[in-house]
């Protein structure tokens, strides 16, 4: 992470700064990474946000181009690195055992209304109880003192672990790193079966991980918790600031001990603002390299999945094809409804459409869309849980909106004139 930061633009706040709502405002304000040098009460500490605030950003953390960044990120899911293990790392160089977490770490508070201290940045390791594979997964961690947190955890890998431990009457031993590279963050944000998310990360980034009881922990981490996720307590969690910018709700999640604290020299916390840009574009980016295998596999003519800032990068998705047979488009907006069932809305459009440029988008639905052909409504379906608008039984309508061209109409008629 540290590198990465030197080689970006990046604002750097020099005056101390409060984690008590200032930081965050800062951060909300600015549309690049920042580095807080100072923070108060907090000597030892720095603080960097917006780290991933854009997808050029990402590509360069990624060394690849912004136009390949997601096919990119498809290869590597079939062809993740190998890490080596190192023998040391920096974190270790400051340790605490049974800590008084706030006393180390510069929690935040990020909005006015519900004071609580969360990390939001926070990526879990943990193995798998049955067969030994190594997870990492974004969580994160509402502080309930001293040494505990109650931490959200999503029905994916990390649940299952903590299910059968707890099943077995036994805790899920953890490593909880924060301050990473951007492979690494985006890596953990990826969802797809049996897959070590470093291994993912490696494709992109060069790093080591040291074994710190049995889980394997980037050494280039700045801060590392190591604990457990009680199998026998849950506590309250929420409200927070979700994907769509509005509040979650409460929810009775597990709670975790952290047994030790490690941290680097000078060590930067690392910080993504709920419901900010980051936050959106961390956790729907690894959807689109998943999203376009498995609509190619319906339809290879597919050319490109992005899933929409407007649509809180989650909602609502653009599928650009080379259309072959009349009907193509609505078949690749169901396989993509499939593909990400959290979809609310996905719009196909021709190969010469920017899936990512909303303005070319919305150009493409005002000039190749008739609604009583192109729209399809389907009543009745499981929605997402951060959707607000959706039935308390969690049922929403979704829709297709076919914007390409009509192959029995003359194309020319229907492209941009891009010169006089």
């Amino acid at each position: 992470m540290r590198r990465f930061l030197e080689g970006v633009n990046h604002v750097t706040v020099t005056s101390p700064v409060s984690t008590r709502l200032e930081a965050a405002q800062l951060l909300a304000s600015q549309d690049k990474p920042v580095l807080f040098e100072k923070v108060k009460d907090y000597p030892e500490a720095r603080i960097a946000g917006n780290l991933c605030v854009s997808r050029e950003l990402i590509a360069q953390a990624l060394g690849v181009t912004t136009s390949s960044l997601v096919s990119r990120m498809a290869e590597a899911l079939d062809k993740p690195g190998a890490y080596e293990l190192a023998s040391s790392a920096d974190f270790l160089r400051n340790k605490e055992e049974s800590p008084n977490v706030i006393e180390v770490l510069p929690l935040l508070m990020y909005y006015r209304e519900k004071s609580r201290l969360y990390t939001s940045a926070t990526v879990v390791l943990a193995r798998d109880p049955q067969t030994g594979r190594q997870n990492a997964s974004f969580h994160r961690m509402m502080y309930l003192g001293r040494n505990r947190f109650a931490m959200r955890i999503v029905p994916r890998d990390l649940y299952r672990f903590w299910s059968i431990n707890k099943e077995n009457g036994t805790d899920t031993a953890v490593a909880i790193a924060c301050g990473l590279h951007p492979a690494v963050c985006l890596a953990a944000a990826t969802s797809f079966p049996d897959l070590n998310e470093l291994m993912l990360a490696r494709s992109f980034h060069e790093f080591r991980c040291h074994r710190l009881n049995g889980i394997e922990v980037p050494a280039e981490a700045e801060v590392v918790m190591a604990g457990r996720i009680l199998h026998d307590e849950t506590a309250e969690e929420g409200p927070f600031v979700d994907l769509t910018g509005t509040w979650d709700k409460v929810r009775k999640e597990p709670v975790v001990e952290i047994e030790t604290l490690y941290w680097r020299d000078e060590f930067i916390w690392q910080v993504i603002l709920p419901g900010g840009r980051e936050h959106r574009l961390l956790m729907g980016l690894p959807q689109e390299p998943r999203m376009l295998r498995i609509i190619r596999n319906t339809t290879p003519s597919v050319v490109a999945v992005a899933l929409t800032e407007g649509g809180c990068n989650w909602l609502h998705a653009v599928v650009s094809i080379r259309k072959r047979v009349e009907g193509e488009g609505k078949n690749v907006g169901l396989a993509a409804l499939a593909a990400h069932p959290s979809l609310k809305m996905v719009t196909v459009v021709d190969e010469d459409i920017d899936v990512t440029d909303p303005v070319s988008v919305e150009w493409a639905v005002a000039t190749r869309l008739q609604p009583s052909r192109g729209i399809v409504i389907i009543p009745e379906a499981h929605g997402s849980s951060i959707d607000p608008s959706q039935a308390k039984s969690g049922l929403t309508s979704k829709w297709i909106v076919d914007a390409t061209i009509p192959l029995d109409k003359e194309r020319k008629d229907y492209e941009r004139v891009l010169t006089v």
